[in-house]
């Protein structure tokens, strides 16, 4: 008899079964919804489509000349962007239609 007839076989190795982990749950933080302040009436008569009620044939409120200056329709033009007092205009037109400031040629 040989050693190798004595020996006895190894025991067949367990194979490990595979456990998927749980995901661990995600902590988001609770955010308060609060109500939007409604916007300040500045331009009455202001719509998405319409312009303010003050506007007329002799010109536009928003724009102060006698263009359009309506934030939907085309705003201001090129010569009055350096206008502080226009370009406060147009921002409260925006903000009382609800506009996000996306715009930043009038920001």
């Amino acid at each position: 008899m040989s050693m190798i007839e004595n020996e006895v076989p190894p025991a067949p190795r367990k194979k490990r079964k595979y456990v998927r982990k749980a995901k661990k749950p995600v902590r988001r933080a609770v955010r308060e919804v609060t109500e939007p302040d409604a916007p300040e009436v500045v331009f009455p008569g202001l719509t998405e489509t319409l312009c303010a009620a003050a506007c007329g044939p002799d010109g536009c409120v928003i724009s102060g000349n006698s263009y359009c200056g309506h934030p939907r329709k085309g705003g201001l033009q090129a010569g009055d962007i350096g206008n502080q007092d226009a370009l406060r205009r147009i921002q409260q037109a925006m903000k009382q239609l609800g506009m996000k400031a996306m715009e930043k040629k009038y920001a």
